[in-house]
């Protein structure tokens, strides 16, 4: 038997509740119904008619779309902290001592956090959802560390001398720069990210008990 992608699903078929779900929290409280409504309307009217059960990656897709508005500033802020700091050990290289903890490490580990916790608060007071918060502190983490990878890797092209590569050494090393910092923004934002969006709610709860 022939498979179908054109099958018709049902003409109240739902896309993932999940999705729906994230959708929603990632909405402002203005949007909510009427955008959610859209493209719920949408999915049923076009899409599942013309992609039949694919229809639920395109929803996946949509929803994605919003998280990706949601995030990719503040995730482009966060590349680019983290290139400017390998930029400045490339251009002024300074020599860092086993234990401990040098200023310009201090300096892109405090801007990290600030990032993270600002990017979760924005969320949650355009929303009202702490878990949107912590999904774009997340979110904003993991496009930050793609922008280092890729700073990273451009910064290598271009300087690739061995005076250079033992100064990215003393600093970390390229494993560090190339893997390992990326991935640990992730845990980074999620922790910085849930107090920022803690923050968030009790300010907005704050604003609507004045208002």
């Amino acid at each position: 038997m022939i498979a179908d992608r054109h099958v018709a699903l049902p003409r109240d078929a739902r896309p993932p509740a999940w999705a729906d779900a994230l959708l929603r929290r990632l909405l402002e409280p203005a949007d909510r119904e009427s955008l959610s409504g859209d493209l719920l309307e949408e999915y049923r009217e076009a899409i599942v008619p013309a992609r039949g059960r694919k229809a639920d990656r395109w929803y996946v897709w949509q929803v994605a779309g919003f998280l990706w508005r949601a995030s990719w500033m503040w995730g482009v802020i966060v590349g680019a902290t983290v290139v400017i700091r390998y930029l400045s050990d490339t251009l002024a290289p300074v020599t860092y001592t086993p234990g401990v903890i040098h200023v310009r490490s201090q300096l892109m580990s405090n801007a990290l956090m600030a990032i993270f916790a600002l990017a979760a608060l924005h969320a949650v007071w355009r929303t009202r959802h702490v878990r949107a918060g912590l999904l774009v502190a997340v979110a904003s983490s993991v496009i930050g560390g793609v922008i280092s990878i890729a700073g990273t890797g451009l910064m290598l092209a271009v300087w690739h001398d061995p005076a250079t590569l033992r100064a990215w050494q003393t600093s970390g090393g390229l494993g560090e720069a190339l893997y390992g910092v990326p991935l640990l923004l992730l845990p980074i934002g999620a922790i910085t990210g849930t107090a920022g969006a803690i923050v968030g709610k009790g300010l907005a709860w704050s604003r609507r008990r004045t208002v």
